[in-house]
């Protein structure tokens, strides 16, 4: 993965398997997972909602935030997911100036919607919350550190089985 002012960039060594294009990817075909055993156990987790359905998704969700589609790309050997980082509204500025910025900028959102949505579900997961919230499982993790040791957030039982009770979100004073 890079990251960089204007885009965001997954690369990976290889080609498309089993004589897949880009343009087939963002059209709807049949799945043929690499390693369906693999595969088999990312869908009865609840990982994969269906096959093939992957990069339709992820093109349906960027437009649907007026952002432009991922472009996907087979080149010398290695195969480039880029996804243009973009405002809301496809204004079609970047958010920051560096990664840093831009990364700041998002992040900094993170607790308060990691409240909002315990909120309305308590026994979500770290997997769970990253994935809706569109963050990695080590910034969920990070913040929900933050939260806890800030006393707005505890969880009530095991870790298989438990909770979490949001105990304060946060205000701001009036003077």
């Amino acid at each position: 993965m890079a990251l960089f002012d204007d885009r965001l960039e997954i690369v990976s060594s290889g080609e498309l398997p089993f004589g897949l294009t880009p343009e087939m990817l963002f059209q709807p075909h049949e799945s043929m997972p690499w390693n369906p055993l693999m595969a088999n156990v990312f869908y009865k987790r609840g990982f994969i909602e269906t096959w093939g359905r992957g990069t339709l998704k992820m093109a349906d969700l960027r437009r649907e935030a007026d952002l432009p589609s991922p472009v996907l790309r087979e080149q010398n050997g290695f195969v480039t997911l880029t996804f243009a980082l973009q405002s809301a509204g496809g204004s079609g500025k970047t958010l920051g100036k560096t990664p840093g910025e831009t990364l700041g900028k998002t992040l900094g959102k993170t607790p308060e919607a990691i409240l909002a949505w315990l909120n309305q579900k308590p026994s979500a997961t770290v997997p769970e919350l990253a994935a809706q919230l569109g963050r990695s499982a080590s910034a969920v993790e990070r913040a929900m550190r933050k939260l806890r040791e800030e006393g707005r957030l505890i969880r009530v039982g095991p870790d298989k089985g438990g909770h979490w009770q949001v105990i304060a979100t946060q205000t701001k004073d009036i003077e």
